[in-house]
């Protein structure tokens, strides 16, 4: 294997391990954060205890197993979770992987649109509404009273933890223990809907899986995952940021109004992703 396993454990049996290690480790830091944080921490209006159980999750969930993982079962763990810079650091990938990151929000908001006009007015659809309202309550606390010190804190939980811990965990193990057992194509496109379930968002569900697709291709074309952590980062803190700017509100309006701008920002993303496709595989 190329990822030099210790006992050339196969895809199943690495999965079976990983699998161990996310329950173990949720548990545990799951376990912590409540206890710093108290038990009624979902209850309560104060953003602080929730913000600390967030970041205990994002820790037990997505970023300690995948580097537990990866330590375990193999000699070179960070070539096993492809932590490596790109051997193409040219310009021109830069310059291209920034054409990507601008180029998603205007694709993000476009797949918004057509995936709430695809959702028929049902009872099931409600029930999705009531879902993703939970999640939209839970990101509307951690926003509240936004001064420098909250923006600064949320910057740890809500941009930098996701971007490294959500990559190391579906692009970093996720995708290559899919890619073992078949295509890349195949292993990209799984990965990224397992990305877009974990969410919680299912009014979402278009822009995250595409996110994720994105996500997946930009690490098979360049070989690391420093790409999709990059990207990852910059598309959540540009949203921090905006909504920083914005009172602790998330931008609301569509882009889509003038049409100029998302025709422009499709064929930044469109040519971003062909250079990027240029790099030597992974």
């Amino acid at each position: 294997m190329s990822h030099a396993n210790k006992e050339l454990w196969s895809p199943l049996k690495t999965g079976m391990a990983f699998l161990m290690i996310v329950l173990f480790s949720t548990t545990i830091f799951t376990g912590i954060g409540l206890l710093i944080s108290g038990t009624d921490v979902l209850n309560t209006s104060e953003s602080g205890p929730l913000r600390l159980l967030q970041f205990f999750n994002s820790i037990g969930l997505f970023l300690l197993p995948p580097i537990i993982l990866a330590f375990w079962i193999s000699s070179k763990p960070w070539d096993f979770l492809a932590l490596k810079i790109p051997e193409n650091k040219s310009p021109s990938l830069l310059i291209a992987l920034l054409m990507v990151a601008i180029g998603s929000f205007f694709a993000i908001d476009f797949l918004s649109q057509v995936n709430t006009l695809l959702l028929p007015d049902t009872p099931w659809v409600q029930e999705l509404e009531a879902q993703e309202a939970k999640v939209a309550f839970t990101l509307q606390r951690l926003l509240s009273n936004m001064t420098l010190g909250t923006l600064l804190l949320n910057g740890i939980v809500m941009v930098a933890a996701p971007a490294f811990g959500e990559e190391l965990f579906f692009r970093g193990v996720l995708q290559r223990l899919f890619t073992e057992r078949g295509s890349h194509h195949g292993a990209i496109l799984l990965t990224a809907l397992c990305f877009g379930l974990v969410h919680m968002q299912p009014l979402s569900l278009l822009p995250i899986l595409f996110m994720g697709v994105i996500f997946g291709y930009i690490k098979h074309w360049t070989g690391s995952l420093w790409a999709p952590i990059a990207l990852h980062f910059i598309n959540n803190g540009v949203a921090l940021s905006s909504a920083y700017l914005n009172n602790g509100q998330l931008p609301t309006e569509s882009t889509l109004n003038n049409p100029l701008w998302p025709l422009l920002g499709l064929v930044l993303l469109g040519s971003g992703l062909w250079i990027v496709s240029r790099q030597k595989p992974a």
